[in-house]
């Protein structure tokens, strides 16, 4: 694929999903994941001619779908052309910042009282789940079905890491999970993913010392590889990112409906 996005969202999914090229398209198939919307989508390689043409390939490529997802693999898509192309569809248009990492990281330590370490029982995986649940309901996302979305992607990451494919590193206050991160990688590419903070400990540094933690761990094993980290624009993770040394590097854009 063109993205960097879309080729470190495979690497990050590595043997997990089923990938159907078409001339126009890819549609990416993740069969134990079907309410992973961004797993489960059609990637078009062109603009079509309106969104009912875009919606009608989803619909027949992923029949059984209670939800849309469709992105371009197209970096610097306008994103005002797709949002009028859209309007009135019901779906949302996002635009995500695809960084990457040319130069040394700005280094940052742990806040006192908090330790770094890789994930290592249950429990925090658990914890990790309860803290995801809890924002995705802030950012306006449906609850049913999310208990059974966040346990089932904990359990793929989980078989990643068996693979030693990467690592999911957490800041604990004791045995209390306040924030955490992961890391995959191949000889090429270093993607970060998902990070996340306690809501009682949000700016107290907890994130970029997460990233050093990470990226510690997979530059040990890919030294040459480049570090992608994805961000919606205009974020105050975007914004965190940037200030560690992270830079822009392309654009992309994404259409979607949650499941109804």
């Amino acid at each position: 694929m063109n993205a960097l996005e879309f080729t470190t969202d495979l690497l990050v999914q590595t043997g997990q999903y089923r990938l159907d090229t078409h001339p126009n398209r890819f549609v990416q198939i993740t069969p134990d994941e079907p309410n992973f919307w961004f797993g489960n989508r059609v990637i078009f390689r062109t603009v079509l001619d309106g969104a009912k043409a875009h919606l009608d390939h989803f619909h027949a490529d992923l029949p059984e779908a209670r939800h849309i997802c469709i992105s371009w693999d197209i970096p610097g898509l306008d994103r005002a052309q797709i949002a009028a192309m859209f309007d009135g569809t019901g779906l949302m248009v996002e635009e995500a910042d695809v960084l990457t990492l040319t130069g040394p990281l700005r280094r940052s330590a742990a806040p006192a009282g908090v330790t770094i370490r890789p994930f290592q029982a249950p429990s925090d995986w658990h914890q990790s789940e309860a803290i995801a649940k809890v924002h995705h309901i802030e950012d306006g996302l449906p609850e049913a079905g999310l208990d059974t979305y966040l346990a089932g992607h904990s359990a793929t990451r989980r078989a990643l890491i068996a693979r030693g494919l990467g690592q999911w590193f957490g800041a604990f206050k004791g045995d209390t999970l306040v924030g955490d991160m992961g890391v995959f990688h191949d000889q090429n590419l270093i993607r970060y993913q998902s990070v996340q903070t306690h809501k009682d400990h949000r700016r107290q540094g907890i994130c970029a010392a997460l990233l050093c933690a990470c990226l510690d761990w997979a530059t040990s094993r890919a030294p040459e590889a480049l570090p992608v980290i994805v961000a919606n624009a205009d974020s105050d993770a975007g914004r965190l990112y940037r200030r560690a040394g992270f830079a822009l590097a392309e654009t992309t854009i994404s259409a979607y409906r949650p499941t109804e």
